[in-house]
């Protein structure tokens, strides 16, 4: 009830804002609310995953004076899956909400790395508190969320790179609303994917790509505007020199 309560606060807010529900997932540590709009609303996302947290720890203070039997089950649970959602590691609602703001300062190759070696810290900790808790309760709930969430990392990048995705197809617009904007030049070899260049694209930068030979030669140039368009034709492994043609 509590992690429905949580989910439904999510879908709450998320239609307060315009955004609607795509699916729920029902998943080993609880539910997950699929949001369609979430790329193009990135400013409204925080208030999103605060309500999540927000409203388990309302429930608890209401259910604060329950003492024994099901109120105080209910103001438990309340109040555990509050708190631990406001952990910063990803998937959970604070780690979401330290993405949104690491991205918007340092851009998302450093946000990753730095989210990366928190969610080690972290991982490790509830893994060692898991363990304890077995041992020492007999109870294996932390154990099992931590070991459902340990193949994080993967789904950490993937949401990474679609917020820069996002950000890509709105830049435009960006610009346009601007007219002056700051540039940024890379340099990648004729043989590098368009999935690694999309990784070195920087927030709020607009990007020229100059593609080398073997020999360091300069054999052509394209915009991020061509990489975006590129990615829509071709597999993200396809090989840069393949789209100057």
């Amino acid at each position: 009830m509590a992690i429905l309560f949580h989910e439904l606060m999510h879908v709450l807010t998320a239609r307060l804002l315009g955004m609607s529900l795509v699916q729920v997932r029902i998943l080993p540590g609880g539910l997950r609310a699929a949001l369609r709009g979430w790329g193009k609303n990135r400013q409204k996302l925080v208030p999103v995953y605060l309500s999540g947290p927000a409203g388990n720890l309302m429930a608890a203070a209401v259910l604060y004076q329950q003492s024994t039997g099901f109120g105080r089950l209910l103001f438990e649970a309340n109040l555990a899956i509050g708190l631990f959602n406001l952990v910063p590691l990803h998937p959970l609602d604070g780690g979401q909400i330290l993405l949104m703001a690491l991205y918007g300062r340092m851009g998302g190759s450093r946000a990753l790395a730095l989210l990366k070696k928190l969610s080690v810290v972290f991982r490790s900790a509830f893994f060692l508190l898991g363990i304890y808790q077995l041992l020492r309760f007999g109870n294996p709930s932390l154990l099992i969320i931590t070991l459902t969430m340990l193949p994080g990392r993967k789904s950490l990048e993937e949401t990474v790179n679609m917020i820069r995705f996002s950000s890509l197809f709105n830049r435009r617009q960006r610009l346009l609303n601007k007219k002056v904007y700051p540039a940024r030049h890379l340099v990648a070899m004729e043989d590098c994917s368009l999935g690694e260049i999309l990784k070195k694209l920087d927030y709020d930068r607009f990007h020229i790509i100059y593609v080398l030979n073997s020999a360091m030669e300069i054999t052509g140039r394209v915009t991020e505007q061509q990489i975006l368009n590129a990615l829509q034709r071709h597999s993200a492994r396809e090989a840069v020199r393949n789209i100057m043609t």
